[in-house]
């Protein structure tokens, strides 16, 4: 969600209790009168907007607590109009999603409130969660809250969830804590299956994650290209580009750490789950045990690189980030001078690849490949 610029997008009309349908609650009880009331004085225009983009309007609103504790809620509004990106104007899909969060052991995320009806559109409540929005010049991001979003990313790969729109207006910081909001793009993914044969067709998107053992797609690499490549470029601007670099290097020391997690979690599914895999992606437990330790290898030596990391390393992560985001935004001349510079630093004629494992670089270059052939879906 971005800042609102407090442009509104329906007619001022009335809204009683008994307009108001609640199709799905959450776990707080919120009467139905408390409902009408927040969508009643957001429709007569007695609430600011908070914050919108191309699918929705958000409206912050203070609940009575007559059902509940008193506090505030986020209410989601359906935005009409050609440039939505999001086909299901109702919120079913988020307000599914946020249901099933909590007991996938995914903790630091909005409550489910009610999904409203009422005068034609749909409403969706949630609690509210404190932070701000990463920003270079108004909100800047420390290694500590680098941490702290990994840490997030971390859970959400483990659970198989994909969030799929981690740009900054949908991380809060708030100390050292990192949260997430804005889960109507999100879908559960099995891991299980991450070498059948689909994988492959699975893989050639901008999310694909950096380990050519393990196809999957990963919350890392879509945080760097919706959010972190951006915070970075106007950090450069508004600093140096020693400054971009200092807390890039902050962020890789970060997911070395990330890496070595993923490694446990990795050699965990090959000793409890092979089994699971190998059945859900169709080959042997052999190839799927092999597979798996492949993938652990790999992240071990991605978490030895990333811990202390060169100045060849540097460069190909923020060259890799750029590339994945100018793909994203169709800035397809952009796109191939990144992809040249990357191949650039990892070809073998560079003096700069004698500081790069010839695995990584491998790997490096299936990623360029694999986020050049990704596609948009249909609009």
């Amino acid at each position: 969600m971005s800042p609102s610029g407090g442009v509104r997008d329906m007619p001022s009309v009335h809204c009683g209790a008994a307009d108001c349908e609640v199709i799905d609650r959450g776990v707080v009880p919120v009467g139905r009168r408390e409902l009408g009331a927040a969508i009643r004085s957001i429709l007569d225009g007695q609430v600011a907007e908070l914050a919108r983009d191309r699918n929705s309007v958000c409206y912050r609103v203070r609940l009575s607590g007559r059902h509940g504790p008193p506090g505030a809620a986020i209410v989601k509004v359906a935005r009409p109009g050609s440039q939505r990106t999001n086909g299901d104007a109702t919120f079913a899909w988020e307000a599914a999603m946020l249901a099933r969060l909590p007991a996938s052991g995914i903790m630091d995320v909005p409550a489910l409130l009610a999904r409203v009806a009422a005068d034609g559109s749909h409403f969706l409540f949630t609690t509210e969660l404190p932070g701000k929005h990463p920003d270079a010049r108004l909100h800047p991001l420390d290694g500590r809250q680098l941490r702290a979003i990994l840490g997030g990313l971390y859970v959400m790969d483990c659970r198989s969830l994909m969030h799929y729109d981690l740009k900054a207006a949908n991380i809060l910081i708030d100390g050292d804590s990192a949260r997430f909001i804005d889960f109507e793009f999100a879908r559960f993914v099995g891991s299980c299956n991450a070498y059948a044969p689909a994988a492959a067709a699975f893989c050639e998107d901008f999310n694909v994650s950096g380990n050519p053992f393990f196809p999957a797609r990963s919350n890392v690499a879509n945080f760097e290209f919706r959010a972190l490549h951006r915070y970075l470029v106007d950090l450069e601007a508004t600093r140096s580009r020693g400054a971009a670099n200092a807390l890039l290097c902050e962020w890789l020391r970060g997911k070395s750490a990330y890496h070595r997690r993923m490694s446990g979690f990795l050699l965990e599914l090959s000793q409890t789950s092979v089994g699971r895999v190998a059945i859900a992606s169709g080959i042997t437990t052999d190839e799927a045990h092999g597979g798996l330790l492949a993938a652990v290898a790999h992240e071990n030596l991605l978490a030895t690189l990333f811990q202390h990391p060169r100045d060849a390393v540097v460069r190909v992560e923020w060259f890799l980030m750029g590339f994945r985001r100018a793909v994203f935004e169709r800035r397809t001349d952009e796109a191939g001078k990144l992809q040249d510079a990357t191949l650039s630093e990892i070809s073998d004629g560079a003096l700069s690849s004698h500081d790069l494992p010839d695995t990584y670089k491998k790997a490096t270059a299936r990623t360029l490949d694999l986020v050049g052939r990704s596609t948009h879906p249909p609009a």
